[in-house]
């Protein structure tokens, strides 16, 4: 880790971000979080689009908010280089003008000619952005913003304006572009497997407060609170009531587990891949299948436990399924059974509520069985 660093609060009437992280002196930190929890705002706090109540960012070294010291530099000496939503691209330029914006005058010819042939651009240097494919327009947009030679570059949601067909392959473009690059990169996600795929690190942000931060890896496979979990797309996620021993009970049952349980656990989680189908009352948890949805290659089991929880199980598209409406008994191997904090001081049925306010999820199992 180096020494750049955010530690920023900015107050709005209805809304507080109050943000520390340590950045990476190279590599991508994604940022992930519901709609609303501050994200974007973050970025252009960084940028110096948005004032800071209070707060430090020293990036390269060099303060760029300290107010504190009176430090509050202007978005134009930040060195950020910055990608839109939309690309921002100037409409009225051609590829070649929009690439050297900001480059000073002397040396903007050398830094084109490298960036178009960086980002395959050649050829298309005297085209407007309204000639451009929806990739094409994306790497004008990372040109631009490198062009520079930021000390940070800032990405808010930078395929979201990419056909879904498109996704894939420019993911796998941006990866190769971020391992030759020595800036640190702050990138701002709704998308998962995007997180995944670019990220070296993960920060969850929920309500304006970091949940969650570390490697990418680590993040995704023990989220820490139950908040960074829904976020993270954890959804089989047990509310935890009482603690005896070895043992979690809740309305869904009971299960030991290979450590004593945390007073603090708040819910006990684990990933659809990890879950077993055994026969009725054969494993950790009894429920009833209720419908199976076919994901290509996966074949995903939405069951309902006793309390009408829904609990998912993933299985490859080979394996035996049951039958829509059968009881099963679901195996939980106890080394991928994650223990959940709630982070805020909630208690399980607020954390419940919680779930419910953020995702819009249904909490209880339909009535109905199905398979789609």
């Amino acid at each position: 880790m180096s020494d750049d660093r955010i530690d920023i609060t900015l107050r709005r009437r209805a809304f507080e971000l109050n943000v520390a992280i340590a950045l990476p002196a190279r590599g991508v930190v994604a940022l992930l979080g519901p709609s609303g929890s501050g994200k974007s705002t973050l970025l252009r706090a960084v940028a110096g689009i948005e004032s800071a109540a209070t707060g430090r960012i020293r990036v390269a070294d060099r303060d760029w908010l300290d107010t504190r010291s009176g430090i509050d530099l202007a978005p134009q000496k930040r060195r950020v280089g910055m990608v839109f939503q939309d690309y921002a691209l100037f409409e009225h330029m051609t590829v070649a003008a929009n690439v050297g914006f900001g480059v000073p005058r002397r040396r903007r010819a050398q830094v084109v000619a490298r960036l178009t042939e960086t980002f395959r651009l050649q050829g298309l240097a005297d085209r407007r952005p309204s000639q451009l494919s929806g990739g094409q327009r994306q790497r004008v947009a990372l040109a631009r913003a490198l062009a520079p030679d930021p000390d940070m570059l800032l990405l808010d949601e930078p395929l979201s304006a990419v056909d879904v067909h498109l996704r894939e392959r420019l993911r796998v473009e941006l990866q190769g572009l971020f391992q030759t690059l020595d800036t640190p990169t702050l990138l701002v996600s709704h998308d998962l497997e995007e997180a995944r795929q670019l990220a070296d690190y993960v920060g969850v942000l929920v309500d304006g407060r970091i949940q969650r931060y570390g490697t990418t890896r680590e993040v995704f496979d023990h989220p820490g609170t139950v908040a960074a979990a829904q976020v993270l797309g954890w959804r089989n996620l047990l509310p935890v009531r009482g603690w005896s021993n070895r043992a979690v009970t809740g309305s869904w049952g009971r299960i030991r587990l290979l450590h004593d349980a945390s007073l603090h656990t708040a819910m006990l989680g684990i990933r659809p891949e990890k879950v077993s189908i055994l026969p009725a009352g054969e494993g950790d948890l009894d429920a009833t299948v209720v419908r199976i949805a076919d994901k290509g290659a996966i074949h995903e089991v939405h069951c309902c436990l006793v309390d009408g929880t829904p609990f998912y199980v993933q299985r490859l598209w080979s394996d035996p399924l049951p039958r829509p409406g059968s009881p099963v008994g679901l195996g939980l191997p106890l080394q991928h059974l994650v223990p959940l904090v709630d982070g805020d001081g909630m208690v399980p049925t607020q954390l419940h509520r919680l779930g419910r306010t953020l995702f819009g999820g249904v909490q209880s199992c339909p009535s109905a069985v199905a398979v789609s």
